[in-house]
């Protein structure tokens, strides 16, 4: 196959998760999607999604062979090297890889991120062994909350992740810039910026009651 970009991928990703999110929950919906670029993509991930209660990061990669290219970043080794088994769950249940898949119609598969690169570097302890998942499944127990981590964890991975690229801000206030999306009395989609966590988690709260969340479904399948 030809290459076209990782940036289809997270288009294709983005859009199929937008529209589940509305499917699940109407007009009232409130989630969040970033797409990070520059320093934020090198410390954390490619993109970023969150719900009033659960939330991912995932790096993408056009084909699954380019997760090889992993091995270039230096904060990657530094994670994959300080593993705890603490850390290694924390990061297993809410920071993957994507790639998209060969053949005429585009589609995703997904791994917990540690468990298909650490291994690159030779670190083996306290992974579990590659699985990967289809996107449609992913995105379905993402959407039902059964998938990914709560607020406070994501604080604390984030955290992990900002002192492993050497900074020193808590987990709440790392630089971590996004967009929150949501609609305003009138139904119209709105997006409000936020530099940091504790700045989305002030947003977050600013919403009418939303319609009653589903309720949790299984974890995920291989496929």
């Amino acid at each position: 196959m030809k290459k076209m970009g990782e940036s289809q991928v997270i288009q294709f990703f983005a859009g199929v998760l937008a529209d589940e999110m509305r499917s699940a929950f109407g007009l009232e919906c409130q989630y969040v999607i970033g797409n990070f670029s520059a320093s934020q993509d090198r410390k954390f991930a490619d993109f970023f999604a969150g719900t009033e209660s659960v939330n991912i990061l995932i790096e993408f990669k056009e084909f699954k062979k380019e997760y090889c290219d992993e091995i270039k970043k230096p904060l990657r080794e530094k994670l994959c090297k300080t593993l705890t088994k603490d850390i290694s769950n924390l990061s297993r249940s809410c920071h993957f890889i994507g790639w998209g898949t060969a053949g005429y119609n585009l589609s995703v598969e997904l791994n917990p991120y540690i468990d298909l690169v650490c291994p690159l570097w030779g670190c083996t302890e306290h992974l579990d062994l590659p699985a990967d998942y289809f996107y449609d499944s992913f995105i379905n127990a993402f959407v039902k909350g059964s998938l990914g981590v709560s607020y406070a964890d994501f604080v604390r991975y984030i955290e992990h992740l900002n002192r492993t690229a050497g900074g020193d801000a808590s987990g709440d206030e790392a630089p971590f810039r996004s967009i929150l999306f949501s609609r305003d009395n009138s139904g119209k989609i709105i997006a409000n910026r936020f530099y940091n966590l504790r700045e989305l988690r002030t947003l977050s709260s600013l919403k009418p009651a939303s319609k009653p969340r589903l309720s949790s479904g299984p974890g995920l399948s291989g496929p």
